[in-house]
């Protein structure tokens, strides 16, 4: 019994070179933006109307927050006074009982 051979077609080939290839494929590319241009700037305009920007600190401008950075920690919690030196626990909680600094479990 002869053996058949069913083979797939064979695909050519549509540049000769990658030169033509990155040609066509920027050309592509180039009709592509201009023919959505519009519509991706109505989507960015619309994306830009519904979403806030985050406001960021030291930055001038719309988008700016006055921010003044604390010069020491305000906040003391339990982690800090058993690992801090003794006299430096006792000026804590000295300040945690005049009311110069708070205190968080």
């Amino acid at each position: 019994m002869a053996k058949i051979n069913i083979s797939k077609p064979r695909r050519r080939r549509k540049y000769k070179t990658p030169e033509e290839a990155r040609e066509a494929r920027r050309e592509y590319q180039r009709r592509y933006y201009l023919a959505h241009k519009e519509k991706a700037k109505e989507y960015q305009r619309l994306y830009n109307l519904t979403h806030k920007k985050k406001q960021k600190a030291g930055v001038k401008g719309a988008n700016g927050v006055e921010y003044v950075r604390e010069r020491y920690k305000q906040t003391v919690n339990t982690h800090d006074l058993m690992h801090a030196p003794v006299e430096k626990t006792l000026r804590l909680l000295n300040d945690i009982i005049k009311g110069e600094r708070f205190f968080t479990m």
